[in-house]
């Protein structure tokens, strides 16, 4: 992509650090809360559906803190980039640059936090006696898919945002809805065979968390024919999203 070339790599830099310090990143506290949010979550997931799970899932606690990172970054990544366009009405009017550098640098502040969040897991289940094998060396290709997956969605939600501002309302509720058809709390078991099946093999999302429990839970390596096959259509549907953005871009600054 074109914003990754030469100059504009240090603007992709500074718009990130920009990014960040509106959200409060810049304090420690801040810093520390984007951290424990995610453990917050696990703890009342875990104190509300242990009973139940637990006996099902081994390192249940981990299981679930997987999934509610995963989930989170794509949740707080997207819902953020919505709206980037509009909120950085000025940058978007006036700024002689490429456009889909305000959607990278808000997706970036919060993949920051996916990063270090990710590292975390792996730490707490080393000292959890979970086996890390070298299947943890294939955990980049995921977390590059995961990416992949939060930029084509950012790029389309932040240039159809320009013209449908009702757009973040539904947005919202599909998150709530995305939530609970999305193996955070629930193992694909739990689902069974009929419909509920084809509705997780329908979310990505759901395979990138699927994916990351395999190598270091199972300490396995994953599908790898299943594996390409999504890598592929998230790499075909980041192509069709970036050029959908790009012939929408002239008409960004009429509308915010």
């Amino acid at each position: 992509m074109k914003f990754a070339r030469g100059k504009y790599m240090n603007l992709w830099r500074e718009l990130t650090r920009a990014q960040y310090r509106i959200r409060d990143q810049s304090t420690v506290f801040g810093f520390l809360w984007s951290l424990l949010n995610p453990l917050v979550a696990v703890g009342l997931l875990f104190a509300l559906f242990s009973t139940q799970l637990r006996s099902d899932i081994e390192f249940y606690g981990l299981y679930l803190l997987i999934g509610t990172v995963y989930y989170t970054h794509f949740s707080n990544a997207t819902s953020a980039s919505v709206t980037v366009l509009q909120s950085m009405s000025g940058l978007t009017r006036d700024g002689i640059f490429p456009k889909d550098l305000l959607v990278l640098a808000s997706i970036s502040t919060h993949t920051i936090d996916f990063f270090i969040s990710t590292v975390l897991c792996i730490v707490i289940a080393a000292f959890s006696g979970v086996p890390i094998t070298t299947a943890i060396l294939a955990l980049p290709l995921v977390l590059v898919m995961q990416v992949m997956l939060v930029l084509w969605v950012s790029l389309l939600l932040s240039s159809f945002f320009v013209f449908v501002r009702d757009l973040l309302h539904i947005y919202n509720v599909f998150l709530r809805l995305l939530f609970f058809v999305t193996p955070v709390f629930y193992g694909a078991s739990f689902v069974g065979g009929g419909f509920g099946r084809y509705v997780l093999l329908a979310n990505p999302l759901s395979h990138s968390i699927t994916f990351a429990r395999t190598l270091v839970l199972n300490g396995q390596l994953f599908d790898l024919r299943q594996f390409t096959a999504l890598f592929t259509i998230n790499g075909i549907m980041l192509f069709a999203s970036y050029k959908i953005f790009k012939r929408l871009e002239p008409t960004f600054s009429e509308n915010v």
